[in-house]
């Protein structure tokens, strides 16, 4: 059996860009799903502040 080198080199390539697109999309998610974490603490954080001006007033 005869295996082409230049065969074997662009499915690698193809591979590695394969995992690379998942990679960046699997990272996309996560950063996504924190940036939604942190908007509710600092929404939280707004909501008791201004429960404490409230009282004070």
């Amino acid at each position: 059996m005869i295996v082409n080198i230049g065969d074997v080199i662009a499915t690698l390539i193809y591979l590695f860009f394969v995992i690379l697109v998942f990679a960046i999309i699997f990272i996309a998610f996560k950063r996504l799903k924190d940036s939604t974490k942190e908007k509710q603490i600092i929404n939280q954080k707004l909501d008791s502040i201004l429960q404490k001006l409230d009282e004070e007033i």
